[in-house]
């Protein structure tokens, strides 16, 4: 079974219908849909690809043309558009696989998106700092999820808004890859190797998902200005920082860098890696780290 078999319109809209957000589904090739309804006074819009590669914010009607004219350019050709009515409050993701009519939850991640029209995740990190009753919400709306979705062997990504009003299920989405940085910070916080158990789940065999360590980890990644990389500074004095455990750069003198505006657009500078006795240190330990890195851009000229 391949993502396409399992992402179907007759899944897409049976994600949509089980989600605790307004979403209305677009398929990209339509005309400009009338979002007029949606807006009011305190929820913006997000718009987003099927696949999560991009989610744009639109707080106001006039934002709307630009956000989804990039999330049709982002999207496949063919797939749909989602529009929902975001919500306020912190944000998780659980990420667990599906093996055939069973479900595996492995890991709830903190999640911080940078600030601005784009949520793209600049932040993720664990534990995730949720009270039991909100960790028992989560997990039990994901199992009850799950077993609706296609019978497989796949993993699932589950995101989550929680506020003063309760546990909000605001994305779901199925995946045949997990992400590396999530690959990272389990790894390196509770041992959990996602590598492995996606490659068990992948040859129908027995997985296991025990800690064997309980340390807050977290990855942040590098977002400078855009334009001309002129200089980079201060790259292996963060490396030697206590709790820094990784710094990535890929980026060069000489590279252009446009705005992240996207998954991938952020992944082509950087990220650091930081651990810590919890999740509190180990996340200021990785913004402090990513501030510290200088990467002095000059404009770009096109």
């Amino acid at each position: 079974m391949t993502q396409k078999e399992i992402i179907d319109t007759q899944t897409i809209n049976l994600i949509a219908s089980m989600l605790d957000v307004p979403t209305e589904i677009i398929y990209s090739e339509s005309e400009e849909p009338a979002t007029e309804s949606m807006f009011n006074d305190t929820n913006s819009l997000w718009v987003r690809t099927i696949d999560n590669q991009f989610c744009g914010i639109v707080n106001d009607s006039n934002d709307f043309k630009l956000i989804y004219t990039t999330a049709k350019r982002r999207g496949k050709e063919g797939d749909p558009i989602l529009i929902q009515r975001g919500l306020e409050g912190k944000n998780c993701y659980l990420i667990g696989f599906r093996m055939a009519y069973h479900f595996l939850p492995v890991e709830i991640i903190g999640v911080e998106f940078i600030p601005g029209n784009y949520r793209i995740p600049r932040l993720l990190w664990l534990p995730v700092e949720c009270s039991g009753k909100e960790i028992k919400a989560i997990t039990e709306k994901a199992k009850t999820v799950a077993h609706e979705l296609p019978i497989g062997y796949y993993g699932v990504l589950f995101e989550f808004v929680i506020n003063s009003q309760g546990v909000f299920l605001s994305y779901i989405n199925p995946f045949f890859q997990p992400d590396e940085g999530m690959c990272q910070i389990c790894k390196e916080g509770t041992g959990i190797d996602l590598v492995q158990i996606h490659q068990t789940v992948e040859k129908k065999g027995i997985v296991t998902s025990i800690p064997t360590r309980e340390l807050g980890c977290a990855i942040a990644w590098i977002i400078p200005h855009s334009g001309v990389v002129q200089s980079i500074k201060n790259v292996e004095k963060v490396q030697n920082t206590e709790g820094v455990k990784q710094v990535t750069l890929h980026v060069q003198e000489g590279d252009a860098l446009t705005h992240v505006t996207s998954v991938e657009s952020r992944d082509k500078v950087g990220y650091v890696i930081a651990i810590g006795p919890d999740a509190f240190t180990a996340r200021n330990r990785a913004l402090s780290a990513v501030s510290r890195i200088q990467i002095n851009t000059s404009n770009l000229i096109l």
